[in-house]
């Protein structure tokens, strides 16, 4: 019988209209988009349809955690076993709620405050971010400590495959660590991303640690099945839960170990749950063996189920 790992979408993958066939036609999903609105205070299914909204990143969080626990509702509904899990980044939470380690009543409010908290750091202290392709780690690595040297901020953010890693910075840093690698590494493609914070940097350390009473009070319980974290590259634990979200959000995710960390449990399919495909791209980088699947709408829902059903 086959292992399946679900992966969590991050922040990023958000696009209006995402959910909205699943929310006309599948009543489990839309319950669970109701009960985040109703517990967050926001009205998610305008949300997800306004792209002025989810450009914010208050916004655009709750959403993609609503919608990510909908489908994985609609999963369990159908009685599909899941092993394991990892997500990206604020995919994390959406696994930890779906495994039922946050409670939705506790973990979406807790997501919402989050994303205010990261908006307001944002609106404070501007960020950037950059994808590179194919980069020598070591080589990049060095280029942002010769900019640290300089006064400005800038550290590897990302490891999200064999072939991609994300650096955030200022935008200052951002600007002389691109010139270095351009005049060093001219063949390494650099991709600016859309983003207004250099999330999973020190810039975020503050804010970090204005999160850490709001994760202790919000209720914690054993999960259904392991999470894995970008932080530790092992399965949560609840002793130490708390610091290790507190620390995912001002250090470097490594979402390729955790992909290795599936395969090495013996998962041989992976269900990739919200907006989005970056995470099988990546998953396909990294362990191109294991089977991948998408599900961001009643489509892929159908199509996944089926041949589920032909494996089981």
């Amino acid at each position: 019988m086959q292992k399946i790992g679900l992966l969590f979408s991050g922040q990023g993958s958000e696009v209006a209209g995402m959910g909205l066939d699943l929310y006309q036609n599948q009543p489990t999903y839309r319950a669970v988009i109701d009960q985040a609105s109703q517990v967050t205070g926001l009205d998610l299914p305008a949300i997800m349809q306004t792209p002025e909204l989810l450009a914010q990143t208050q916004y655009a969080q709750p959403a993609i955690v609503a919608m990510s626990v909908g489908i994985a509702q609609l999963l369990a509904e159908n009685n599909v076993p899941i092993t394991a899990a990892a997500g990206l980044s604020l995919g994390e939470y959406s696994a930890l709620i779906a495994n039922q380690t946050f409670s939705m009543a506790g973990g979406l409010p807790l997501v919402a405050t989050r994303g205010r908290l990261m908006q307001q750091a944002i609106e404070h202290q501007a960020g950037q971010m950059v994808a590179l392709i194919d980069p020598n780690v070591a080589q990049v690595q060095q280029i942002c400590a010769a900019v640290q040297a300089q006064g400005e901020w800038v550290a590897i953010a990302n490891v999200n495959s064999p072939k991609q890693i994300v650096v955030g910075g200022t935008p200052n840093g951002i600007q002389q660590f691109t010139t270095e690698l351009n005049r060093l590494a001219p063949t390494t493609k650099c991709l600016s991303l859309k983003v207004s914070g250099a999330f999973h940097t020190q810039l975020f350390a503050e804010t970090a640690q204005a999160f850490k009473p709001v994760i202790e009070q919000t209720s914690q319980n054993q999960g259904l099945y392991p999470v894995i974290s970008n932080t530790t590259q092992q399965p949560f634990e609840l002793a130490t839960l708390t610091e290790t979200l507190v620390q995912q959000m001002a250090h470097a995710t490594h979402f390729s170990a955790n992909l290795q960390f599936l395969a090495q449990q013996g998962i041989d399919v992976l269900i990739e749950v919200g907006p989005g495909k970056t995470l099988s791209k990546f998953a396909r980088q990294t362990i191109p063996t294991v089977e991948r699947f998408n599900i961001g709408n009643q489509k892929q829902l159908t199509s996944v189920l089926a041949a589920l059903k032909e494996v089981h």
